[in-house]
């Protein structure tokens, strides 16, 4: 399993990324030096309460949907956790065959 710091890093680029901000708009949105938010992004460092207050707000999120970094895992650790659901529930299999097919 990959570190929270690395995960938590993939998040904060994910959720960036989808508000359209560079590094830089970011760090000012939440009062840092941009150099923090790229520490960061590459699981160098954790940001403060403060800072993670403002990003929450900036991202427009909750405390635990900042931390739902799962589907960020590795992909083997992925297929493994989807195979083991698939093998539990036909019905999700009925399911998911319709979307793709």
């Amino acid at each position: 399993m990959q570190s929270i710091k690395y995960l938590f890093g993939k998040r904060v680029r994910e959720l960036r990324k989808a508000k359209n901000l560079t590094q830089e708009q970011l760090a000012e949105l939440v009062d840092i030096d941009p150099r923090n938010i790229i520490k960061i992004e590459n699981a160098e460092s954790f940001p403060r309460l403060k800072t993670l207050e403002k990003m929450l707000e900036v991202f427009e999120i909750s405390a635990s949907d900042m931390f739902k970094v799962e589907h960020l895992e590795d992909i083997n650790i992925l297929r493994k956790k989807i195979n083991a659901k698939l093998q539990q529930d036909d019905e999700l299999v009925k399911l998911i065959y319709k979307m793709i097919f």
